[in-house]
């Protein structure tokens, strides 16, 4: 439990200072830069994620080969 604590407690700090240091610490130009690079940050995994939606469940058919087609043959008629 106080490790969670710490934790928490470290995080907010990180956070705080990094606000602090974005307000502060940044010029108008530095922070367009910064609010350009997120934004191209989050359109890049946007796309990333929509072509995993697409790719998801589709199979590709690949047409058999000869030689598979008769090994497929051959282990039906063992049986198999």
């Amino acid at each position: 439990m106080k490790r969670l604590r710490n934790r928490v407690i470290a995080l907010m700090l990180v956070a705080s200072a990094g606000a602090l240091l974005y307000r502060f610490g940044l010029t108008k130009e530095a922070r367009e830069n910064v609010k350009r690079a997120l934004t191209s940050v989050k359109d890049a995994y946007m796309q990333i994620e929509g072509l995993m939606i697409d790719v998801h469940g589709i199979t590709v058919a690949e047409p058999i080969l000869p030689n598979r087609a008769s090994t497929l043959s051959q282990w039906e008629r063992l049986g198999y």
